[in-house]
């Protein structure tokens, strides 16, 4: 069976999530539901920019700090619960990249010398 869950946006408007029940059992054929989420997308999505600007926090603290930080990780809207950080059945799944500029090349710095 099919859900869909109504998120209102700050904005104006609405956002609808449809969602497959992968559960057995018998349920009344139709078009699904339609469920009220309980909060705005934008206050749902608060702990979405709080993990990343964590998990950027972290990487800045390194030694040498890196020039990019790219992460990404998958956002699942959920209308009981609000946002869930999709993963694999047990944990969150984060793709991180790093990317440092070359530093000086060691020949132009003996040729300042």
């Amino acid at each position: 069976m099919t859900t869909r869950t109504e998120f209102a946006l700050a904005s104006g408007g609405t956002l609808v999530v449809e969602s497959e029940d992968t559960g057995t059992g018998v349920a009344p054929a139709g078009r699904g539901t339609l469920e009220r989420a309980g909060a705005t997308v934008r206050d749902s999505l608060h702990t979405v920019v709080n993990t990343a600007s964590d998990v950027i926090e972290a990487f800045r603290a390194l030694p040498r700090r890196p020039d990019e930080i790219e992460v990404g990780f998958g956002v699942k809207l959920d209308g009981s619960v609000g946002v869930i950080l999709a993963g694999g059945t047990a944990g969150v799944h984060f793709n991180v990249t790093l990317r440092w500029s070359p530093e000086e090349p060691a020949a132009e710095a003996d040729e300042e010398e």
